[in-house]
Formats: structure tokens, sequence, C-alpha cells
């Protein structure tokens, strides 16, 4: 007789790769429109590796390239739009199972203030190929508004 299997850990269930495929940002009863624009209009990136490292990518899906081409170029307006238009951080986490929660532990990134911050995410598994992120209120528009990101497991479908 076959034993049933256990539930995997969340931190397992966490490893790898995942594309952002909804963002939801709420004022009180009210949904709204996450920083960088509509969800519909944005990407994401979000990696969770077996040594404990982490790396989260947010960013318009069409983004104007600087007319000069340099890395080091762009105008002062090209160079606003592009940090603008994209949330990035990388550093390690760690899980939480009793709480189903992920703490990052921020090393880089381009919001300055995630630099040394942890931040913490309760993890809702929709199945095993989809991850709710929801996010305690943090400050957008200079006022504290909840959200919670959608993922998708890269090569889902």
């Amino acid at each position: 007789m076959r034993q049933p299997s256990a539930t995997p850990s969340v931190r397992a269930r966490l490893l790898g790769s995942w594309r952002m495929i909804d963002w939801k940002v709420f004022r009180g009863g009210e949904t709204i429109d996450p920083p960088l624009g509509p969800a519909t209009a944005c990407t994401g990136l979000l990696i969770y590796t077996g040594e404990g490292t982490m790396s989260a990518n947010l960013t318009l899906a069409e983004r104007a390239p600087f007319a000069d081409g340099s890395l080091d170029g762009g105008t002062q307006q090209e160079r606003a739009e592009a940090y603008r238009s994209i949330i990035s951080y990388a550093g390690t986490y760690e899980v939480d199972e009793p709480t189903a929660t992920v703490v990052h532990h921020v090393k880089i990134a381009t919001f300055p203030n995630f630099v040394g911050a942890d931040l913490t995410r309760t993890c809702v598994f929709e199945d095993e190929n989809t991850l709710k992120l929801d996010t305690p209120p943090m400050k957008m528009g200079g006022e504290p508004l909840g959200s919670h990101i959608l993922w998708q497991r890269k090569g889902a479908r």
C-alpha cells in the first residue's frame, strides 16, 4: 500500500523561478494600480535558490532605451524614467514554516531604502505552480498600502 506523500515545506515549494502574472495594491476596499502602472503593463521575475539567495524584479514590460545607447549614458529625464519603471532587489531569505512567511534580507536594491531591510511576505500557494505573496502595508504615494503579487512558476502553464 502506497503511503500518502507529505506536503513539501514552504521553502521547498518556493525554490525556482517565478514570473509575475498579477499585482494588486489596496487602499481600503479599493484596488488601485501598483507604483509602476497597471499590472497588465508590468512584468516580473522572482528567484529563490537552494543556497538561500533570492532576487525580485518588477518592471514595466515596455521601457524606452536611452537614445545614446551607452550603459553610463542617458539624459537626466531618460535616467529618471528608467528608475521610475523598475523595482529590483536581491539578497538572502529565510522561511518561517509555521506562519508560511518568507523574509527577504535585502542586500542590493534600486530603491535605496530597501537596502538592509527585512521584507516579510506571507506565502499563499494557490496550487503547486501559483504563488501569492502578500505584503504588509508599505508606503506608496506617501500612505501605507497593502498589496499582493501573484507569481507563476516558470515553465508552468
